[in-house]
């Protein structure tokens, strides 16, 4: 199971990766997490200036749940191709 990171205030993001078997946390979580879904409301959304993350960044405005999920899905199989997810 992947874990994803999420931004707070997304909880319909949150509800349906958790839904579709995704570990979600929150952003201050995000050191081990393989992506983070963001509200883009933060510039600095782990608080810290000199936090780096590997993961992908998946920018939430403008975009409905599904399209999120389907985000995610997408950058988790770029990073392992042939890896299964939820």
């Amino acid at each position: 199971m992947a874990k994803i990171a999420v931004d707070e205030g997304l909880n319909n993001v949150r509800d349906l990766l958790q839904r579709e078997g995704f570990e979600v946390v929150f952003p201050e979580k995000a050191s081990d997490a393989a992506a983070v879904v963001t509200s883009g409301m933060q510039e600095n959304m782990l608080g810290m200036d000199n936090v780096m993350i590997e993961a992908p960044v998946i920018d939430a405005r403008g975009k409905t749940p599904a399209e999120i999920l389907s985000a995610v899905r997408d950058s988790l199989k770029k990073r392992r191709p042939g890896a299964q997810h939820p």
